[in-house]
Parts: structure tokens; sequence; C-alpha cells
């Protein structure tokens, strides 16, 4: 995909390399100061998440800013590949993942792809015809996508087992390569930023199933090879310089932004109808998202939620995570039927019904142990919902004024956080109008601006 001026090759518009920082002028259209259309590669898989959240939603988040700077944006694939002879199979690749397997099969695939990384020092991708079917799957929006299959799995292992990066060739331009997370891949010739959302492998090891040698290695090689490293908040900029050893200059805060719209008036007037199928009634539940996983805290908040003498059920949406039933299903087994009944597990849930579920909340409670950003606290407050959190890493620089804050590791004191705001119908109010204000800091506006100056600073590279 081109810039609005099509561009031919590497010829651009200007001859400085900048990006877009002024905005649109009163017209709507964009205008510019010594910008260059950059094509910029995105590695892909987080993105076709259909179920994803955090860095499934940034990627495509990322990509939709940098379209809007006029800058043109193709995937890097590592999805099964299919036969080259058959286009439409090779583009049904892009989302269709093989079903996993068991057993000495596993054990033959797990062989299988070490050899491939083993074998896989430089790998070539090809073009993916990008369908309406592909588009409507993939979120691709049209985007050209590179497919090299399994390319991600195969890096890995290499990297685990020799400590080497996987070089990738595309026969496309591209100026910038851009990976979402420590990735262990590179390519020659070409500027690269990396997007680094947190360290919690480090900073709560316990908490992750990292392989924690062979991340740290990842992660400082990235870090140091990389042309500007961007991440998500200054708690998680102060992790990169002080755990990585990296110069604060060469990291860039672009503060998230969320796509989740608030419900409209008619959508409110709906919502008893939409969330009577949970078997939930509108200000009378407590709500928790994301995977559940010790970084989330969730054994501690249900322990701390079943001190309090309430009706108001808690909602625990989204997926179960690693190390469930040591952490959910221990809390879950000593429990009786009657406690049992007030805990809801939804799985995963779609955004409309995120939407509802964070509007019709009495309140958001979100212990978790550490965020780079914390999404779901952003979430919460466009919904207008009260926010309960941690007062740690980068939440307070989310929620400002804008959540009752608690210590995560401390039980007394998220249950009586909980007391209060259900308590304190006053205090709900605040939180939701504050909230909405607070919100506003991280808009899809500011993001873009953030984002044309982190790009701009590839200038001095």
């Amino acid at each position: 995909m081109r810039g609005p001026r099509q561009s031919v090759g590497r010829a651009f518009v200007f001859n400085c390399l900048g990006v877009w920082l002024t905005g649109p002028d009163a017209g709507g259209k964009a205008r510019c100061t010594g910008a260059r259309w950059l094509q910029i590669l995105i590695d892909g898989d987080y993105a076709h998440d259909r179920q994803g959240t955090g860095i499934s939603t940034y990627a495509r988040t990322l990509a939709q800013a940098l379209t809007s700077l006029g800058h043109g944006v193709s995937w890097l694939s590592g999805a099964a590949g299919g036969d080259k002879r058959e286009p439409l199979a090779d583009a049904a690749a892009i989302v269709d993942q093989p079903p996993p397997v068991r057993g000495p099969r596993a054990w033959a695939q797990t062989a299988g792809r070490m050899a491939g990384g083993l074998t896989s020092a430089s790998v070539s991708a090809r073009k993916v015809i990008a369908n309406a079917t592909v588009r409507a799957l993939s979120d691709t929006d049209g985007q050209p996508v590179h497919l090299t299959p399994e390319l991600y799995v195969r890096a890995h292992y290499r990297h685990m087992l020799l400590r080497q990066f996987t070089d990738v060739k595309v026969k496309a331009p591209v100026d910038v390569l851009h990976l979402t997370a420590p990735l262990p891949i590179r390519m020659s010739g070409v500027k690269r930023i990396v997007t680094i959302h947190d360290l919690i492998p480090i900073r709560l090891p316990y908490t992750t199933p990292d392989n924690k040698s062979e991340f740290i290695a990842r992660a400082r090689t990235c870090a140091r090879e990389s042309d500007l490293i961007i991440t998500v908040s200054q708690a998680s900029k102060r992790d990169i310089v002080e755990l990585l050893d990296i110069d604060p200059a060469k990291v860039a805060v672009t503060y998230q932004s969320s796509n989740l719209e608030p419900l409209s008036a008619e959508e409110h007037a709906r919502l008893p109808a939409g969330l009577s199928r949970f078997g939930l009634t509108p200000g009378a539940y407590l709500l928790c998202v994301g995977a559940q996983e010790p970084k989330k805290n969730v054994r501690r908040l249900i322990e701390a939620y079943l001190e309090v003498d309430t009706d108001m059920p808690l909602v625990l949406a989204g997926p179960r995570g690693w190390m469930w039933d040591q952490e959910v299903g221990a809390a879950l087994a000593p429990l009786s039927d009657k406690a049992r009944a007030r805990l809801k597990f939804t799985g995963y849930i779609d955004r409309n019904d995120l939407r509802r579920l964070y509007a019709g909340a009495c309140a958001f409670v979100y212990p978790s142990l550490y965020e780079g950003f914390g999404l779901p606290a952003l979430e919460a407050m466009v919904a207008g919902c009260p926010v309960i959190t941690s007062s740690t890493s980068s939440l307070p620089e989310v929620c400002g004024e804008a959540a009752v804050y608690v210590d995560p590791f401390n039980r007394e004191g998220i249950r009586n956080a909980i007391e209060r705001i259900i308590a304190d119908s006053n205090l709900r109010a605040t939180l939701t109008q504050v909230g909405k204000t607070q919100a506003e800091q991280f808009s899809f506006a500011r993001y873009r601006t953030a984002l044309a100056s982190a790009y701009a600073q590839l200038a001095d590279k």
C-alpha cells in the first residue's frame, strides 16, 4: 500500500527523513513538515489473533496510525504455509493455524521446528494474495502480507538453542521493520524499531512461563540492535533503561489508545437486555477483565471478594491462562456451591459484549501485580466504569486521579476498596466523571502524534 501521493520504490516526497508532525489542517488534509513516505513492515501474527487483547490490539492500532500518517504498511506472517502453487491456499494460511497435536506427534512437531530453526539462519518471505476473505478474517485491511511459514516459531528455537537471530528477506521495498515485541528476527539494510511493552519476565519471573535466560538475551539483543525502542509507559521505560542498560534517549513513550467506543444512549437503553443473557443486572456486579494468569492476581482478588458481604457477583471476563489450575482452580477448590455461584466466568468476550460489561458494572476491579500499560483499566474509564486498581507499575500513570488504589499483595486492602466503592455512590459518580476526562489523555489522536514524533527520531539514526 502506498501513501496518498503514490511513491515508487524508495522515491519519497521530501528529501529529509521525517513524519507527519502537525496533523490535519482546517480542511481535513494532512500537513507535513519534511515528511517522507516510509514502507513499514510489521510482524503480523499478533495482529491476526482474533481473540487477542494487549499486543494484538496494539499491532492493529499501530498499523492504523501509521497508515493515517501516510506511510505504507505491510505484514510479515509466520502462519502455517500452504502450497506455493496455490495462491488461495496461501491466503487462507494467514488465518488458519493447524490444529494442536499431542503425544508423540507433538514431540515430532517440536523436533521438526527445532531442526527448522537450526537450519534457518536466513529465510525469504513470499507475498500472499490479499483477497476479500483474508481481509475479512485477518484484519489486514487489504495491506500486503508476506509469508514465511512458522517463521516466529523457528526463529524462537534458533535463538533458544544458538542465541542467534533469523535474517528475513522480503521481495519488496522496506524502510522500517517494526517489531511489536522483542522477536529474534532482523532484516539487513532496514531500520528496526522494537516495541517493548514490559519486562515482567524479569521483574516478576514467577508470573510468566518464559525461558528467562532466553528472554533476557533476546530482549537485550533486540534493544541493543534496534534503531529505536518504543514503549507504552514511563514505568516501562524506566525498566528498559535500568534492566537492559539502554540510553534513555533511545526509548520513546507512546501511550496506548483504546478502540473501545462507549455505549450510545440507544445502547444504554438496551443494556438490561444485553446483560440478561449473562444473568446480570446493570449496576449490580463487579467486573475484572483479562487473561486469568498469575500476574493478574486473580486468586487474591477472588479471596478478597468472597470476604465482602454483598449480593453482587464478581464477573471474570477473559480466557484461562498459564497456571490457571494452580491459581484460580486452587482458589475455587475449597469453596461451597453457594460461594462458587457468586463467581461468573465468561471466557473470551467479543468487543461489543465487553463494552456492555464495562458499562453495566458497579466497578472494575483490577489488582494486577504489574502492567506495562494496563489497557483494561483505560477501557473501563472510557466506558464510565469506576476503577479499583493497583498502585504499582504503570497503572497510576494510566488512571491518574480516577481510581481507588490498592496494594495488590494486600488482600485486606483489596477487600476494603471493594466495600468502599460498593457503599459510596458519590465516590462512584466522581470516579466515573474523572475517569472519562482522564481517558481523553489517551485518545487515538494523541497516540498518533506521539508515534509520529517517535518515528521522527529515525532521522538521527
